[in-house]
């Protein structure tokens, strides 16, 4: 089994077939795009074949030897964003999928991001409450694809909407089943019962309120 493959997949296609609904394939052309922690780069190459420049970022060594080896012409850096982080540059756009709750302190990285795009294409895992201070945290994973840190974190959607607001973000979030693919789901009703299992998803498009 080749990594980030099987229900990466459908997933991937979901979430990129989804943002292309929205702006349209012409949109992407000459954008400056990063991508966070991008495993094998499959997004991000997916926007520079629409004619984006991309600039990708991996917390984990392994990943990037194996992205240099497939796209050696592409950019790639070393990234941890569980410290705080600053490229030193502006993007277009920034891409932030299934990376947030795999973070301790997701809110500093949510506002290292913000400093680098007016337009954050996010999704994370979240869990089952409309509470706006509802943040679990769990025990790392020990696999390929999971948190580099000692806590991962499973806030609500509603405390990730409030600091988005807090960092002069508006959004439009979007809970559509032609987003779900598998495990994944962005179509769940929220019963509030304050817990977290794998696939309970959320999807936005963030810009800045100028």
């Amino acid at each position: 089994m080749e990594r980030f493959g099987e229900h990466y997949d459908s997933w991937r296609m979901t979430r990129q077939t989804k943002i292309e609904s929205i702006f349209g394939k012409e949109f992407f052309k000459g954008k400056k795009i990063l991508e966070l922690a991008c495993g094998y780069g499959d997004n991000g190459i997916h926007f520079a074949n629409l004619g984006a420049e991309v600039t990708f970022t991996e917390g984990r060594q392994e990943h990037i030897d194996i992205f240099k080896q497939r796209y050696p012409d592409k950019e790639i850096i070393l990234l941890n964003q569980e410290f705080e982080w600053d490229l030193q540059r502006k993007f277009d756009i920034v891409i932030h999928w299934g990376v947030l709750y795999h973070i301790d302190k997701w809110q500093q990285d949510l506002a290292c991001a913000a400093k680098h795009a007016d337009l954050i294409f996010l999704e994370s895992e979240v869990c089952d409450s409309n509470d706006e201070d509802v943040d679990l945290k769990i025990e790392p994973a020990d696999r390929y694809d999971q948190e580099l840190g000692q806590y991962a974190s499973r806030p609500s959607a509603n405390n990730i909407e409030k600091n988005l607001k807090q960092l002069g973000f508006n959004f439009t979030r979007y809970d559509d089943e032609d987003l779900n693919a598998g495990m994944h789901q962005y179509s769940w009703k929220v019963e509030n019962t304050l817990t977290w299992k794998y696939g309970l998803r959320r999807f936005w498009v963030v810009n800045k309120n100028v």
